[in-house]
C-alpha cells in the first residue's frame, strides 16, 4: 500500500519511551499479577491434551484492576472512559504483549468484550485446529515474498518464488482491534484510548504500524486504522482488526490472493488464490468480489486510489465482467420467485451461476451460493439436495472463510439440522 512517512517526532518519542519499559516499577512491586481464577474453560478444544484448568478471569477495568491488585492476563493496567449515557459500558485499553510468545496487540473494546475474548491470548492445541480445519497448516519459512517499494503504487508485495495454488504465504495476528462502532463513547476519548493502545504496543510493532498508509485524515492512528484494517469478530461483536504484513498487500478486483480468518484466534491466513509466478505482486479485494465497475470504483474511491487492476483497465474486459456479474445477480433474483422453484429450473440457474462464477473467478464465494441453493432445496421439501448443497457449502466455506468464520459455522448449523430433520 502507498503511505507517506509523516510522523511526528512527539509521537515516535513516546513509541520509543513506552516500549522500553521491561521492569516492574517500585509502586507496581506489590501487585499480583497471576490472581486464581475464577471459571474452567477450554479453548484449545476437545482434543487438548492438557488437563482442564481453570483459566478465565473476573471482569476486569481500570477500576477493578487497583482494587483487586491485579489485571491479569494483560501487560498494563486498563485505562477506561465512560460512555456519554450512564447504562452503556465503559471503553478500555488492554494490552498484551506476549501474544503467540512474541507478539503485541491492544485492544480497544469494552471490559465484557475483552473477557469474553479472552481465550485468544492463549495457545490452542495444534492437534485441535488441524481436526478442525481438516488439514495441518503449513507456513512457508523462509516467507515466499519481500515488500518492495513499487514507486505510483506505494510499498506493496512481490512474489519471489513461484506460489502454488491453495498455499498459505502469511498467517498474522492484529497489533491493534478496536471496536467498530465507537459511537457511545466521546470521539475525543476514544482518540486517548488509541494513542494509549499504540504506545503500549512493543517497539517493533509500534513502529511498524506508524508507516502503513493513511487516507481519510485526522489523528494517524485512527487513519491507519480505518485505511488498513479488516473486520473482525470478538465475542461476538465487530471490531476492525489491524494486520501489519497482510496491509501492505494492494488491492485489485480479480486478486491473486485470498484471506481466511478465524475468530478463535484472531489469526488471519492469506492464501494464493492460483499459481503466482516470481516476481509477480502479491493482491487482494478489500470489496466483496461479485461486484460490477461502478459500485467498485465508487468504494475504491473512499480509500483515496484509483484501481489499476487488468479488470478496471480494460474497458471490454470491464464490459464482459460486468455483464457476466449482472446476469448472476438477475439469475440469484430470479432464484426467490415461487414459479421457478422446480427441479428443472432450478438446476438451469445453478448450473448458470456456477459457470459464470468459474469464469469471472469468484471461487471464494460459490460456498455462499451453494448455501443459498441447500435452504431452496430445503424448502422445496428435497432434503437430499439440501444436504448435497448443504455439505458442499460447508466445505467451500471452511476453504474460502475459515474453520471457524461465522458464516461456515452458519451453514454446519444449518446442515445439522437437515440431517436432524431427516432422522425423524
Amino acid at each position: 500500500m502507498r503511505y507517506h512517512i509523516l510522523v511526528p517526532a512527539l509521537w515516535l518519542g513516546c513509541v520509543r519511551a513506552e516500549a522500553q519499559k521491561g521492569e516492574i516499577p517500585d509502586w507496581l512491586k506489590h501487585y499480583n499479577f497471576d490472581p486464581p481464577r475464577e471459571c474452567s474453560s477450554d479453548p484449545a478444544g476437545p482434543l487438548n491434551p492438557r488437563e482442564t484448568e481453570t483459566r478465565c478471569p473476573l471482569l476486569v477495568d481500570d477500576e477493578t484492576a487497583f482494587e483487586r491488585r491485579s489485571w491479569h492476563p494483560w501487560t498494563y493496567p486498563p485505562v477506561c472512559v465512560e460512555a456519554e449515557e450512564e447504562a452503556d459500558p465503559k471503553l478500555c485499553v488492554f494490552t498484551y504483549t506476549k501474544l503467540r510468545g512474541e507478539f503485541g496487540v491492544s485492544l480497544i473494546t469494552t471490559p465484557e468484550v475483552a473477557a469474553a475474548g479472552i481465550d485468544i491470548l492463549d495457545d490452542s492445541d495444534q492437534k485441535w485446529e488441524e481436526w478442525a480445519r481438516g488439514y495441518p497448516l503449513v507456513v512457508p519459512d523462509p516467507p515466499p515474498y519481500e515488500v518492495r517499494d513499487l514507486k505510483d503504487k506505494g510499498m506493496g508485495v512481490i512474489a519471489n518464488r513461484t506460489i502454488q495454488k491453495d498455499e498459505v504465504v502469511m498467517l498474522r495476528y492484529p497489533v491493534m482491534v478496536k471496536i467498530m462502532d465507537p459511537r457511545r463513547w466521546k470521539q475525543q476519548d476514544v482518540l486517548k484510548l488509541l494513542h494509549r493502545a499504540a504506545v503500549q504496543l512493543p517497539q517493533k510493532e509500534g513502529l511498524e504500524m506508524v508507516k502503513l498508509a493513511r487516507s481519510k485524515g485526522g489523528y494517524i492512528v485512527d487513519d491507519i486504522i480505518n485505511t488498513n484494517a479488516f473486520g473482525v469478530l470478538l465475542g461476538d461483536v465487530d471490531h476492525s482488526g489491524l494486520y501489519l504484513d497482510v496491509s501492505r498487500i494492494n488491492h485489485a478486483c480479480k486478486p491473486n490472493m485470498f484471506s481466511r480468518f478465524s475468530s478463535t484466534t484472531l489469526g488471519m491466513e492469506v492464501v494464493a488464490y492460483r499459481d503466482i509466478q516470481p516476481g509477480e505482486e502479491l493482491t487482494f479485494s478489500y470489496l466483496p468480489l461479485n461486484l460490477q465497475s461502478e459500485q467498485r470504483q465508487t468504494l475504491i474511491r473512499e480509500w483515496g486510489f484509483n484501481c489499476t487492476c487488468s479488470l478496471c483497465t480494460s474497458a471490454a474486459e470491464t464490459a464482459v465482467s460486468d455483464r457476466r456479474r449482472g446476469r448472476i445477480q438477475d439469475l440469484l433474483a430470479e432464484l426467490d420467485r415461487p414459479e421457478i422453484r422446480n427441479h428443472a429450473a432450478v438446476k438451469r440457474r445453478v448450473d448458470e451461476i456456477l459457470d459464470l462464477c468459474d469464469k469471472e473467478g469468484l471461487a471464494a464465494q460459490v460456498g455462499d451460493f451453494y448455501a443459498i441453493v441447500a435452504e431452496l432445496y430445503s424448502n422445496m421439501g428435497d432434503l437430499d439436495l439440501a444436504k448435497k448443497y448443504g455439505e458442499l457449502a460447508v466445505k467451500e466455506l471452511t476453504h474460502y472463510a475459515g474453520y471457524d468464520h461465522e458464516r461456515t459455522r452458519s451453514a454446519t448449523l444449518f446442515l445439522e439440522n437437515l440431517r436432524g430433520r431427516a432422522r425423524v
